[in-house]
């Protein structure tokens, strides 16, 4: 795999996308959930060094008073999540008025996620174990999408 330490390195490596994206990833907000912290600590490592704030929430209330309160650019959802799961808090952010735009991407290795991403109103679903290449790709699409 690729290290690319620079944005501007790494998005004009993707194709479509070119330098002039890079105004519009820069210092964007993800904020991820997950129960597993070692992913966590991976998506905070990788994203922060290609200049995304990333943040982290450890339960569904905490990720849901920090949409409201910071209003983070995409929303990076590992599906299962303790006592709830990414499809309920997907449909929640994507049903109401004040987060509907907020992408969002759920990670899982669960057959059929697909199926249920799409009836989530998710941006997209990335099967893991995942290469963060694709979790970028997939950001900066949903940044440049929602600009």
């Amino acid at each position: 795999m690729c290290v690319y330490n620079s944005p501007i390195i790494f998005i004009n490596n993707l194709p479509g996308y070119h330098v002039q994206h890079v105004n519009s990833i820069i210092m964007k907000h993800i904020l991820a959930i997950s129960t597993d912290a070692e992913l966590l600590a991976l998506l905070h490592r990788q994203l922060s060094d290609l200049g995304f704030h990333m943040t982290s929430a450890n339960t569904r209330e905490d990720l849901l008073a920090q949409v409201k309160i910071q209003r983070p650019d995409v929303l990076v959802l590992d599906f299962i999540l303790g006592d709830s799961n990414a499809a309920s808090v997907c449909h929640q952010v994507t049903s109401a008025s004040d987060t509907c735009n907020i992408p969002v991407i759920i990670l899982s290795d669960m057959p059929g996620i697909e199926q249920i991403g799409a009836k989530t109103g998710s941006f997209a679903v990335i099967k893991k174990p995942m290469q963060t290449v694709f979790l970028v790709e997939n950001i900066i699409a949903a940044l440049v999408q929602h600009a």
